[in-house]
């Protein structure tokens, strides 16, 4: 099922709409959008029902992309408990996917996904879906907004692989930049 050529499959969770999307890169390093579209569930069913279909799903898609990573959206802050939850559901079904085919999983914030895509870390879905379908050569935005959405984290992941190498490899190049992200992730933090 893990299959280190494999494409990028972003998760973005829910019980109701899980959005997913996988991208590869194709010739010369461009992306290239293999899967997406939204897994729905009945919302006159039990949530037992509806966590079962959820997990065959992803489990389905897992098996039939072979993905070498899973992203999945981290979420921050939620007004909203009901939704808090739904969406941890959701997410730990993905987690439990990925850990029981051996995919290795990340997680990104919304802002991050963002400024990744867009170049800003506060874009709204209108953009956000107008820089996948350009980033990904589609012929128009990704509907609805949660396919965009897990299409833009798997980008946010293999564009940010470059710098994640980077972090890994040894050397005073890389101790130099990982001192300046820490730095960089204090102040964010308020350190």
């Amino acid at each position: 099922m893990f299959d280190a050529a494999g494409p990028v499959l972003g998760i973005d969770p829910g019980v109701s709409r899980c959005g997913y999307g996988a991208v590869a890169r194709g010739e010369g390093g461009t992306l290239v959008a293999e899967a997406f579209g939204v897994i729905r569930t009945e919302p006159e069913a039990g949530l037992p029902e509806r966590l079962a279909v959820l997990q065959r799903e992803l489990d389905a898609l897992v098996g039939e992309l072979g993905p070498c990573a899973l992203t999945v959206e981290r979420v921050l802050f939620q007004v909203n408990t009901r939704t808090a939850m739904s969406v941890g559901q959701a997410s730990g079904l993905a987690l439990a996917v990925a850990g029981r085919t051996g995919v290795p999983v990340f997680h990104y914030s919304p802002n991050e996904v963002k400024l990744a895509v867009t170049g800003d870390g506060t874009a709204g879905k209108p953009q956000v879906q107008a820089m996948v379908a350009r980033l990904l050569t589609l012929a128009e935005p990704p509907r609805p907004a949660d396919a965009a959405d897990a299409l833009a984290l798997a980008v946010c992941h293999l564009g940010s692989a470059g710098l994640r190498a980077a972090l890994a490899a040894d050397g005073p190049a890389s101790d130099r930049l990982t001192r300046a992200v820490n730095t960089a992730l204090a102040k964010e933090s308020g350190g």
